[in-house]
């Protein structure tokens, strides 16, 4: 893991030294100009082959929305690492495109991931702007893997004491949001999605025994989201985000034969302080009707949320989270951050309590190549647990 993890830094430390623009500003009598610096002379008969690429590739991947050229590919990807996947190789890349029926650019991304604990998957999301005010998104994605149950509940969850299984998965959907007023949307969604245990040991088997191993539906559902968050630059984001979804899956359109239900709301609010800082707050609740099968309920942990729990070591129909982070730029795209939260999740035979509130609390280091696309390096700790996470997309 040591000589993996020392690799990976390495790697994104050479990425980030191509990310050699910085913009500046100057008074000129009552004028304020905006000027770039560049610190390498391209035009240098010293500078080597290596520079000038990757001054160019700086320039390309320096995409913004009043970029004059039609058609944009960006990929990032490299070495990754959390407790759910193992070491895996992680890849993303977006295209961006323009056409005659909005003047915004539309994207296509895709994602792929393959670990060596035998964890692969792929993805494909898109969006599409039409007169402005409406967004046609769809995807797609399938993925194999290979997990631990610890329990049901929260009791049988603390001992270390688990299971392994193997989960199939493939989901679709469909998407259109309406924008009502600047930065207020409104959205409806259909999704299918079909999951399956194809492989479980035999604490695995003993735990779920009469609980099914698999399971489908088609659901629809709608949505409300105000957003006024925009990043100005490197660890520089202002606004908040709220949002609310509610879905619904009749019983004629799933496996289980009965009407199924799922609500999460969510609050992300972000304020830079002093230079360099910056706040950020993410609140979240998740609700699954009582008859959800086990495999879909609400799962506590992962690369975002609750850091330093293995995600679904801990599960429930219901699910809440709250997490304060301080995030400090020090040096051009370095970033330190510090964070410290709660959360719990129950069900109805597994009643909330104050007892079983979890903490999580940890630190982490970011490279950012540029506002948006970073390394992010972050070590969670927990109740009798801790996680390393290796990614390349901020925790929220």
């Amino acid at each position: 893991m040591l000589r993996g993890l020392v690799v990976t830094i390495v790697a994104a430390l050479a990425v980030g030294t191509l990310s050699a623009q910085s913009p500046e500003q100057m008074v000129v009598a009552s004028d304020t100009v905006t000027y770039r610096y560049t610190p390498i002379d391209q035009t240098s008969r010293a500078q080597t082959g290596i520079e000038r690429f990757g001054l160019r590739l700086n320039d390309y991947l320096g995409f913004a929305e009043d970029d004059p050229r039609e058609e944009k590919f960006m990929a990032i990807g490299g070495p990754a690492y959390s407790e759910s996947t193992g070491w895996r190789l992680s890849v993303l890349a977006t295209l961006y495109y323009r056409t005659k029926v909005s003047p915004l650019h539309h994207s296509v991304r895709f994602g792929g991931m393959a670990s060596l604990r035998g964890c692969f998957g792929a993805s494909i999301d898109g969006i599409n702007h039409f007169a402005e005010r409406h967004t046609i998104g769809y995807g797609g994605s399938f993925a194999l893997d290979r997990r631990y149950l610890y329990g049901l509940d929260y009791t049988t969850a603390l001992s270390d004491d688990r299971g392994e299984y193997r989960l199939r998965s493939y989901g679709a959907y469909l998407s259109y949001d309406f924008e009502v007023v600047p930065l207020l949307t409104l959205g409806l969604r259909s999704e299918y999605q079909m999951c399956k245990v194809v492989g479980a040991d035999a604490f695995v088997c003993d735990m779920i025994a009469g609980r099914g191993h698999i399971f489908s539906a088609f659901d629809i559902g709608i949505g409300i989201r105000y957003s006024s968050r925009h990043t100005e630059d490197i660890n520089l984001m202002r606004g908040v985000v709220v949002a609310a979804e509610y879905s619904i899956s009749p019983g004629v359109l799933n496996s289980v034969g009965e009407e199924l239900h799922e609500v999460s709301l969510l609050l992300d609010w972000y304020q830079p302080l002093w230079r360099g800082g910056l706040l950020a707050l993410d609140v979240y609740g998740e609700y699954h009707s009582a008859n959800t099968p086990w495999m879909c309920r609400a799962m506590l942990g992962g690369d975002d949320r609750m850091r330093g729990y293995y995600y679904g070591r801990y599960s429930g129909n219901t699910l809440a989270t709250a997490q304060l982070e301080l995030r400090q730029r020090v040096w051009e795209g370095l970033v330190v951050v510090g964070w410290g939260g709660c959360g719990t999740a129950f069900s109805k035979d597994d009643s909330a309590a104050w007892s079983r509130v979890l903490p999580t609390y940890g630190g982490g280091i970011r490279w950012y190549f540029n506002p948006t696309s970073l390394v992010r390096f972050d070590c969670g700790f927990g109740r009798h647990s801790h996680a390393f996470i290796v990614g390349y997309t901020e925790a929220f």
